[in-house]
């Protein structure tokens, strides 16, 4: 009797065994026919089965028809599992843990080249969408895919650290950023971007290190340099930022993008002398460069406004008035220029035409006006 109960188990073991290893082997015919759903509903028991959950044929191919379900531009295949890309990547792992004969590690290694590009992909998708958080999540996904099988995506860290400082997520943007800089990514602007996000978490000291970083590397990297003036600047280290422009002015002396920097860091050091001559020069290098058009007309603008201040400061029948008011009209006059050029060159840009509107009101160019307010009414 006892013997006749041992056989019964084992037979029943047997015919477990087979009937769970034949449901696998239906889920393959299933994948192999494109019928996605039907491949999921015979897979699914095998992974827990304990007959065939230690076996790596069923996690491999249990991440093929996962990653199918993902690459599926069937909407009722796509919707099978919102999550597929993740367990086609986790099913792959398994198989790789108990596969020590390597029966199928080629053709999973390329199968998770296919997933993290997939999660790239999806990260790219994300972060085109503004939704920095998922891009985030996305990138580092696939870098953990990619480390997985011993390559080390720099883009996709690059991208994760680009969808951090989006997201305002400093910690993990200096954290990317920080890693692909140790890795030597070739892109200049990865340490402005790092140095950004230190002065976002007021750590000046760390700001500057970083940029000098770059700059010793790419020293002529005129992104850097600007980023490196504009830091001298906002710490009020006015001598070392227009030393950096001026040596950059001698390193490169028709790039009018260089003059203009110039012309603002002057601009915005209130030496208006020295700013206009800057901006002249970049338009006179580049007549159709926007902004030192537009700046140089507000800067004339800006120091009428500041005459009309004072005049209207004064007394009733002061005579200085109509003096003043005489000065701030030429300069209102010098300004339009400019900011015709500038509105030429971009008819939309709304703080040029709002300019021209106050100066033809001021100086009474009624037809002016007119056609200035036609294009403001048109926006």
């Amino acid at each position: 009797m006892k013997k006749l109960t041992v056989v019964f188990i084992l037979l029943f073991a047997m015919g477990s065994a087979f009937g769970q290893k034949a449901l696998r082997t239906t889920a393959f015919n299933y994948l192999r026919k494109g019928q996605l759903d039907k491949a999921l509903e015979s897979i699914e028991p095998t992974v827990s089965d304990p007959t065939t959950m230690s076996d790596p044929k069923t996690w491999f191919y249990r991440g093929n028809i996962f990653l199918q379900i993902h690459m599926s531009e069937n909407p009722d295949y796509k919707n099978l599992d919102q999550d597929a890309l993740t367990k086609a990547y986790q099913s792959y792992q398994k198989m790789l843990e108990l596969d020590t004969k390597k029966e199928y590690y080629t053709e999973a290694i390329q199968n998770m080249l296919v997933v993290s590009e997939q999660l790239y992909n999806q990260g790219v998708q994300e972060f085109q969408n503004a939704k920095y958080n998922e891009a985030m999540s996305a990138f580092e996904q696939a870098i953990a895919v990619s480390a997985s099988y011993g390559s080390i995506d720099t883009l996709a860290i690059f991208n994760a650290g680009l969808s951090a400082e989006n997201a305002k997520n400093n910690a993990k943007a200096i954290e990317h950023y920080s890693k692909v800089i140790e890795l030597n990514y070739p892109q200049p602007l990865i340490y402005s971007s790092l140095a950004n996000v230190y002065l976002a978490e007021k750590d000046t000291t760390k700001a500057f290190d970083v940029i000098k970083q770059g700059r010793t590397k790419y020293p002529q990297e005129f992104a850097l340099l600007i980023t490196e003036t504009n830091m001298y600047l906002g710490s009020g280290k006015t001598e070392s930022a227009m030393a950096n422009l001026q040596e950059a002015v001698k390193t490169d002396p028709l790039n009018p993008t260089i003059h203009y920097a110039v012309g603002a860091s002057y601009d915005q050091m209130g030496n208006k002398e020295e700013a206009i001559k800057a901006y002249n020069k970049a338009i006179e290098l580049k007549p159709d460069y926007f902004e030192p058009n537009y700046n140089l007309g507000a800067l004339y603008v800006n120091k009428a406004a500041s005459i009309i201040d004072e005049a209207n400061k004064l007394k009733l029948n002061d005579p200085n008035y109509d003096v003043m008011k005489a000065d701030a009209d030429k300069l209102l006059e010098q300004s339009l220029p400019y900011l015709e050029v500038a509105t030429q060159l971009d008819p939309k840009d709304q703080s040029t035409l709002l300019a021209l509107k106050e100066i033809y009101t001021r100086l009474s160019m009624y037809e002016k006006l007119k056609e200035v307010n036609q294009k403001l009414s048109e926006l």
